[in-house]
């Protein structure tokens, strides 16, 4: 009893704690600190603003997230920030969605719920607050409160900072919010759908499609399977789900039977500025008990190996990454084609990651520990985040009579859609104003 009357009092002094006196900056929302409290498994989340505000705040998974949407924020601390704490929280960033809104991305060590959100107005004692009490949860309790908007899910740029008095705020007349009496706010029951919002953005998206060998090529052979047959296969029906989307552009390396060098795929999706490369291919070993899909990045070894090469080719013709190494030193040269390459790698391997949560979504069988690096010549683009898929294996009898089939192609390409998506949904979150 004394634990609980002392974690209710240190959430109640954290939420009153005094801040530096606010000097007026016309009335644009400022974000002034962001603090955490709590015991146990339950965490507080404050954060010090300037005045009041509207805001919305869901759950995400793959992985676990909580997103806050905020109108447009100047900040006076840290956009982005891990967090040195025992509790839920083990990292926030902030960016700018495509409608002006403010979008604070809260990652998760694990599976929580939101108890309660809501604004506690200024006092004497401090500013006003934005408040967000977490718990830790089963996964079955997180994706049931997937369906929950805490505030006003239709949050604008123009939504107004004043709301009713009392300490539960969410403004917005479209908007449903009761408080029940043990103080939680309830939002409509309707799934919050924040993710197209991402997809506003006017630019379409570059989607490099490699169906692996070709021509003369066949690649891996069994059964009287060819994996070149495989690889177009699954590559014509990922174009053909992308494209439905309307939200990518995509070109194939091949769109028939023909041989293409590694070299030139490669080039081909520096050539249309492609934004990612997907290269499929089949698996073939000497066991035919194995079986299952598996993604790859360039490894790290790869990359240091390949930018003293590409180094030599690249500061006599171009730009990379943005910058044009013509202008630049050879010393120069190889640490900015390094930097790009390991930021691209970064981005290939937050696309390795989201493709096998969709993956395993879509029950598409997965080798253990599916995620490998190596140093395949068509991931070597320095500019481009670049995945090879092995699909499957031909070696394998059942798994090779699955991979000639359309239901199979079809499932595996509306695995990688939804890693694509999930990829350019994180991008766009990540962007920083």
């Amino acid at each position: 009893m004394r634990k609980s009357c002392l974690f209710f009092i240190s959430l109640i002094f954290l939420a009153l704690l005094p801040v530096s006196i606010y000097a007026a900056n016309g009335s644009k929302l400022q974000v002034e600190d962001i603090r955490y409290g709590g015991q146990g498994t339950k965490t507080r989340i404050v954060l010090d603003l300037n005045q009041k505000t509207d805001f919305r705040a869901f759950l995400l998974d793959q992985p676990y997230r909580l997103v806050l949407d905020l109108p447009p924020v100047e900040w006076d601390t840290f956009k982005s920030r891990f967090v040195d704490t025992s509790h839920v929280i083990k990292s926030y960033r902030s960016g700018i969605l495509d409608d002006g809104l403010t979008r604070v991305i809260f990652d998760l060590k694990q599976p929580a719920t939101v108890d309660d959100a809501f604004i506690v107005p200024k006092t004497s004692m401090g500013k006003d607050r934005l408040v967000i009490d977490v718990t830790q949860s089963s996964v079955n309790a997180f994706e049931a409160q997937k369906v929950k908007v805490f505030g006003n899910r239709a949050l604008t740029t123009d939504s107004a900072t004043r709301g009713p008095s009392g300490n539960t705020y969410a403004a917005g007349q479209n908007d449903v919010v009761k408080e029940t009496e043990q103080g939680e706010t309830n939002a409509p029951e309707t799934q919050p759908s924040p993710a197209p919002s991402l997809f506003k953005h006017p630019k379409m998206y570059t989607v490099v499609v490699d169906a692996g060998h070709g021509g003369q090529d066949p690649g891996a052979e069994a059964f009287g399977f060819k994996e070149k047959n495989i690889t177009l296969a699954v590559a014509q029906e990922l174009r053909r789900e992308l494209e439905e989307t309307g939200r990518y552009k995509v070109v194939l390396t091949r769109d028939k039977d023909v041989y293409i060098t590694l070299h030139d795929r490669v080039d081909m999706s520096r050539e249309v500025k492609a934004d990612l490369f997907v290269s499929i291919h089949a698996d073939k070993v000497s066991r035919t008990g194995i079986r299952g899909a598996s993604i790859y990045t360039l490894s790290e070894k790869a990359s240091d190996n390949e930018t003293a090469l590409l180094a030599q080719d690249e500061n006599n013709s171009g730009f990379v990454a943005g910058v044009d190494l013509s202008q630049e030193s050879q010393d120069v040269a190889d640490i900015l084609l390094d930097l790009a390459m390991r930021e691209k790698m970064n981005d290939s391997n937050t696309f390795a990651r989201l493709l096998t949560h969709a993956f395993i979504s879509k029950n598409v069988r997965l080798l253990p520990n599916s995620h490998r690096s190596a140093g395949f010549a068509v991931l070597k683009a320095p500019d481009v985040p670049s995945v090879l898929i092995e699909t499957g294996f031909i070696s394998n009898p059942d798994e090779a009579k699955l991979l000639t089939s359309g239901t199979f192609q079809r499932n595996i390409s509306s695995a990688i859609m939804q890693g694509v998506d999930n990829y350019f949904r994180k991008i766009q979150a990540l962007q920083t104003p």
